[in-house]
Formats: structure tokens, sequence, C-alpha cells
């Protein structure tokens, strides 16, 4: 018991000088962000005074200095991707709920060895959730874009150029697709092209569609042709698109679900059990027997679980 609890507090003391670190580690980063900031606005004050070196800095300093605001945390696209607020707050309260329900495990059945299976559980969940997130919100922006391409169209066919068209058509957009499209305009008003723009917009999302897109405006918008007609076909194959993937996961939710709920109960029932009632659970963990009972367990939940995941990726 004192030799879970004692790893129980080192783990948590350990989690607590990692934040620590990190925050110590962000603010040198803004304040490297700051000090690029301050001298791309020096460097554009120097060029203002000279039409030409101003048409020749004004895009790279504003490149530069759109660069410099851009946070740097490693899951900030994931969490974007979730449609979430990149940050550190979100991580830390997901975080907190999953080592008090391990310290609890800990406690309760009295060894270390709850305290990492519980949590990795709990942020296997999480994970999960997160996944769930992304596809909803995958999704919507694939149904958004076709009626955007839409509009687009309809505005270039008035006479309207490309990147006037881009910007008009994004301010009637509703969200989550106005939040990428904001984003868009805003890099292509710093001096970036639409399609590299477009690009940098459209990282976080991960989605091939979007890259398409980016591709069709740049040769639109450095070759020229009916980009009218280009855009309504890009148009119609999302929508076969959008019609073909909700078709396949219509097909395949029931074995896909299937495959969660076989590979996850197990597990999660186990914790729940020993939690809940932890004499049952003591010749589990303290006889040799149970031990061995216990790693034959694990092996062919990993050797189940691997299967389950090739079947549903087969699909």
């Amino acid at each position: 018991m004192g030799a879970g609890v004692l790893l129980m507090v080192l783990s948590i003391v350990s989690v607590l000088l990692g934040l620590a670190a990190w925050l110590w580690s962000s603010a040198h980063s803004r304040e490297q962000r700051q000090a690029s900031l301050q001298h791309a606005e020096q460097q554009l004050a120097r060029g203002a005074g000279s039409p030409v070196a101003d048409s020749g800095r004004a895009a790279p300093v504003a490149a530069a200095a759109a660069a410099s605001n851009r946070r740097t945390l490693p899951w900030d696209p994931l969490l974007q991707r979730a449609g979430l607020q990149p940050g550190w707050k979100l991580p830390v309260l997901l975080l907190v709920p999953g080592l008090v329900l391990s310290a609890i495990a800990v406690a309760r059945l009295g060894t270390a060895w709850m305290f990492p299976l519980t949590l990795g559980l709990y942020l296997i969940g999480c994970w999960l959730w997160l996944l769930r997130r992304i596809g909803k919100l995958q999704a919507k922006l694939l149904h958004q874009l076709p009626d955007f391409l839409d509009n687009l169209v309809r505005l270039t066919a008035l006479g309207n150029s490309l990147q006037a068209a881009f910007q008009v058509a994004s301010t009637q957009t509703a969200a989550p697709l106005r939040e990428l499209l904001d984003t868009t305009v805003r890099y292509a008003r710093g001096g970036m092209e639409l399609d590299r723009a477009l690009s940098l917009a459209a990282q976080p999302y991960r989605m091939d569609v979007l890259k398409v897109l980016a591709v069709v405006i740049g040769v639109s918008v450095r070759i020229g042709g009916r980009s009218d007609q280009i855009l309504q076909r890009l148009g119609d194959f999302m929508r076969d698109l959008e019609q073909a993937q909700q078709e396949l996961a219509a097909t395949t939710s029931e074995t896909r679900m299937s495959a969660w709920v076989l590979g996850l109960l197990p597990p999660a029932s186990a914790v729940l059990m020993a939690i809940s009632s932890p004499d049952f659970f003591q010749p589990i963990l303290h006889h040799p027997l149970g031990h061995k009972i216990l790693a034959l367990a694990v092996g062919l939940e990993l050797v189940g679980a691997f299967l389950l995941y090739r079947l549903a990726k087969s699909l």
C-alpha cells in the first residue's frame, strides 16, 4: 500500500514538473515571437519610405509576422482538427480527471500497477473522443464545400476575379468552414498567394479535397481558363464523395462499432470491477498464479484488439 501511494505521488509530481518545464519553455518562445514581430515591424517601417522597397518587402514581412503569431504547441493541430480551442488549458483539464481516477484505483486496490493501467484506459477514451470529433468536423466540412464552390462559381460568372469572389463567398459561409476560409483570407491579405494561403490554412485538417481545391485555385490564378467550370466539376465530385462516404459508413457501422465494443469492454469492465470490489481481485494481484492468469488475459486482449483493428481497417 505504501509503495503504491509513493509511486502515485511521484507520478503526479513528475506530471507537475513536466507542466512547469513546458510553461517555462513556452514563455521563452513567446519572447522570441515578440522579438521577431518587433523586428518585422521595424523592417516594414524602414521600407515604407520607398515604394519599390515596400512592394518587395511587404509580403515577406507580413508572412513573417503571421508566422510569428502562430502557436507552436505540438497538440494544437490535433485540437484544431477536432474543432477545439488550441492551447494548454484543455489538455490539462482532460488530464486531471484521469490522474484522480488513477489515484482512486491505486488507493482502492493497494497496487501501483493500477495507476498506469487506469490512466492508459482513460487516455484511450480521450483519444477516441477526439477521433469522433475529428470525423464529425471533417464530415461537416465536406458537406459545406460544394455549396461554397457553387457560390464561388456564381460570383466568378458575374465577372468577379477569383480572389474577390473567394473573399465574398467566405463571408457567406457558416461554421466550421468559415474559420478555415477566414484564416485563408487573412493569409492572402498579408501578401500570400491564394492557393498557398488555402494550403497553409488547411494543413491541420488533413483533408485531400482541400489540397485538390488549393491546386485548382493555383492553376486558375496562374494559368487562367474557365475556372468556373473546373470548380463546378469539383463541387459535383465532392457531393459524390460525401454520398459514397455516407453509404460506406452506414454499411460498415455495425462492424466497426462491434470491434470497438469488443476491444474496450474487457479492460474497462475489469478496471471498474476492481475499483468497486477490490477484495475480489486481490488473489490475481498478489498470487503467482493470478499473475500468470493476468498476463495471459492481457496477451489475449492485445491479440484480439489487433485482429479486430485489422478487420475494421479492411472494410
